[in-house]
């Protein structure tokens, strides 16, 4: 994410003290909550816990990666949609706008206010904002709706999400918060891998050092 500049926390952002957060099945009991819009996308990027665990995302409200490819994959899925993220999510990117998209922040603080960002109470209301053509248009194709983060936006909308766009890194971290096992949920026939890409390593020799390789993998649902 263009304005992360400390870790790579921007839609990994996690909630302290939820480890293991959308672990096990209980996200198939969200399934019907929302309304749904022509087309919802996760994107998230994530590695193994340091026990081997896969999915993890966050630790302590932070990341320890920064992976510019990653960065420019996010940025080029996302341009010219809707992105919708959570208040920590908006100010791990410095409470500045992503450019180009049309950002709507979700917190319960009715006083809280993000310039640049259009601030919702609830995720219903980011999906109905995130529908709504302007007058004039302002060139955003919502078509498709991207969910950036943190752990709690990303358990709302699991199971009303189309897609996934997951970047996986091979390396292990400190984490105490997961997204559910994609191949657990494969092997299960509730999503499927639509475009899984080869292993690549990372061009910057630091970043090589420290991640090893990367791939970017597309999931879709089976409804």
């Amino acid at each position: 994410m263009e304005h992360d500049s400390s870790s790579r926390s921007g839609y990994h952002e996690p909630e302290p003290g939820q480890a293991g957060l959308l672990g096990g099945e209980d996200w198939q009991d969200l399934e019907g909550d929302i309304e749904r819009p022509s087309s919802v996308n996760l994107i998230w990027a994530q590695a193994r816990s340091m026990d081997g665990r896969p999915g993890a995302i966050g630790n302590q409200n932070g990341m320890p990666w920064h992976l510019s490819e990653d960065m420019r994959h996010f940025k080029e899925l996302t341009i010219s949609h809707p992105v919708v993220m959570g208040r920590r999510t908006w100010e791990s990117m410095g409470s500045k706008p992503l450019p180009n998209r049309d950002n709507i922040v979700v917190t319960t603080d009715p006083r809280y206010r993000a310039p640049g960002a259009t601030v919702v109470s609830a995720a219903e209301d980011a999906l109905d904002l995130a529908r709504q053509e302007t007058i004039p248009a302002d060139g955003m194709d919502r078509g498709e709706i991207w969910i950036i983060g943190g752990a709690k936006l990303f358990e709302h909308f699991f199971s009303l999400a189309d897609r996934a766009f997951v970047t996986d890194l091979d390396l292990e971290v400190p984490a105490d918060t997961f997204m559910p096992d994609m191949d657990d949920l494969v092997q299960k026939r509730f999503w499927r891998v639509a475009e899984q890409g080869e292993w690549q390593v990372p061009a910057d020799s630091e970043q090589r050092s420290r991640i090893g390789r990367y791939r970017f993998t597309t999931y879709e649902k089976v409804r």
